[in-house]
């Protein structure tokens, strides 16, 4: 395939997710907005909700991250290369179910387990039945997150990105519909005693999630019907080149444990914030910092995952052909586009997160938004590293090489788990959840030099790609700093101005926010697009040259 034709496909897929994944992130936030308005933002509801929520997901992104992507997916790649292509992804997508139920059964189970060690030991018995209730009815989502993992990998392999783009809003509709339901009959639950929570309760929230993750994952048949797979169970495993990707597994299972231990550590760490500074309202704990990940999110999976999805078929057919070039060529454009897009999200977050928490989060009073903010300017931070590492890794899943995946996450996890309970020893527990975001940027940025070495032994020519992106990461380093910078003394003139603050003992309307987030936003974009653009960084030149011809068409 021709470069220009390549970066052309790639750019369209991307565009696609991208849009798809626009819309889910809105009803999700929409989602996040009724979430705080029904339970709050702290105290043991709030707290315990995320965390009964969050385990689930955790355990499935470990399972996608290690066994599913490593192993199942670069073989729907190659299966789809076969003859008999549908009766191979048949087995395929049997195999998965298969895993999924078993999975998702033992982890149902060994619930009582699982949260004694997400949970700080601090939580009393009433408090830890009331985590556990949350996850046992969040429980079934791992189940539906790997059939929808699977199925859409399947779309996205032959093209077809635009259901598995936009299934995720359906999940989010039907779970903001059970939250209004929720602040309807009952309003805000924060500060209600534990016995409030029944069947009822933890149907319409919980429960309204769960029900949404499994219409987002069953839609996805629908496409794919469409493209001339009608699913049948199908067992057997010969044929499907699994026994090639056992050492990938193997390292992919490694990733999980280590993965599933610093998971441990985090939530043990946020859940006994509070309780160690004897305050449950005023300290950030793990819904704040669930909230504050949850923002961290928008730009990661607006951009970064988006473009990965569009991107991980493509590397992994040409490493299969033994393209290496030209999958070098479509990693390092992808590479490019993530550091032009996260450096700027990275800065608008630092320099303005208080404003952008109340805008996005109007439930939320001012004085918890001071509070998830702590947590997420650390992890704004991380937005860059972390996205470059999920390439990276998708990338050596593609050359089913586990291991130097492993060594990477290591090395990553060490000095994380290093600086997490550094923290914990030296700062006062009011510290706790922000340097939690801190440990994941600082972490992720010291494992990128190792990274990198290990990938070069994959592609060997890749020193001119590497300074092409290194001079992109030094423009936009440069570009953000200066733009961030501006935009600080605008708006703190402007509150000035207004007398408004961004303290948790100030004041500050959802309004205001809204307007300083807009002005905030339009300084940044003309500096940091219009430095970049006298930098001469050829994605911007590309990318204003697309939006005139738009604009000359219409």
């Amino acid at each position: 395939m021709h470069p220009q034709h390549a970066n052309a496909s790639v750019g369209k897929n991307s565009l696609i997710m991208a849009v798809g994944t626009a819309a889910s992130r809105v009803t999700g936030q929409i989602r996040s907005i009724l979430l705080a308005a029904a339970i709050g933002t702290t105290g043991i509801a709030a707290n315990a909700y995320q965390t009964g929520s969050t385990i689930p997901q955790v355990i499935f992104t470990l399972i996608s991250g290690g066994i599913f992507n490593a192993v199942l997916v670069p073989q729907i790649v190659r299966t789809l290369q076969h003859h008999d292509a549908k009766d191979r992804l048949n087995k395929l997508i049997t195999l998965a179910m298969a895993l999924l139920i078993g999975i998702t059964a033992t982890m149902m189970f060994l619930t009582p387990l699982i949260t004694r060690l997400y949970v700080n030991p601090n939580w009393d018995s009433q408090q830890r039945a009331l985590v556990n209730a949350f996850t046992l009815w969040c429980m079934p989502q791992i189940f539906f997150y790997g059939v929808y993992l699977v199925l859409g990998q399947i779309l996205a392999a032959t093209g077809r990105f635009g259901m598995y783009a936009w299934s995720s809003v359906f999940a989010n509709v039907i779970s903001c519909a059970g939250f209004t339901v929720f602040i309807v009959l009952f309003g805000n639950a924060s500060r209600r005693p534990l016995d409030f929570w029944n069947a009822q309760t933890l149907a319409l929230t919980a429960g309204s999630w769960t029900l949404g993750v499994a219409v987002q994952a069953l839609v996805l048949f629908i496409p794919l019907m469409k493209i001339g797979l009608h699913y049948r169970i199908r067992w057997g495993l010969r044929g499907l080149g699994l026994r090639s990707m056992g050492r990938v597994a193997a390292w992919s299972l490694a990733i999980t444990a280590i993965d599933l231990v610093i998971g441990m550590i985090t939530s043990q760490i946020n859940t006994g914030a509070p309780h160690a500074a004897g305050d449950l309202y005023n300290v950030a704990g793990n819904g704040s910092y669930q909230y504050a990940y949850s923002l961290f999110i928008l730009p990661y999976s607006l951009i970064a995952v988006s473009i990965t999805t569009a991107a991980f078929p493509k590397l992994a057919q040409s490493i299969s052909k033994h393209r290496i070039d030209q999958a070098q060529h479509d990693l390092f454009s992808s590479l490019r586009l993530v550091v032009l897009c996260m450096v700027f999200f990275s800065a608008a977050l630092i320099v303005m997160p208080v404003p952008i928490i109340r805008a996005l989060l109007p439930s939320v009073n001012l004085h918890d938004a001071a509070l998830i903010s702590g947590p997420l300017i650390g992890l704004s931070v991380a937005l860059l590293p972390a996205s470059v590492f999920l390439l990276a890794q998708r990338t050596f899943y593609a050359f089913e090489d586990g291991r130097s995946t492993f060594l990477v996450a290591l090395v990553q996890v060490s000095v994380q788990c290093v600086l997490m309970l550094l923290s914990v020893v030296i700062m006062p527990p009011q510290w706790w959840a922000s340097a939690v975001g801190w440990s994941i940027a600082l972490s992720n940025a010291a494992a990128m030099p190792y990274l990198f070495i290990r990938l070069r032994r994959r592609m060997p020519h890749m020193h001119h790609d590497a300074l092409t992106l290194a001079r992109t990461l030094l423009y936009s380093l440069l570009a953000g700093c200066i733009a961030a910078g501006v935009c600080w003394i605008v708006l703190h003139e402007l509150m000035a101005i207004w007398h408004i603050s961004a303290s948790a003992a100030g004041v500050m309307s959802w309004v205001q926010a809204v307007v300083i987030c807009i002005i905030g936003s339009v300084v940044m974009i003309v500096l940091y697009g219009g430095i970049l653009h006298l930098c001469k960084v050829p994605e911007v030149r590309t990318l204003l040259t697309m939006v005139k011809q738009k604009l000359l068409r219409r």
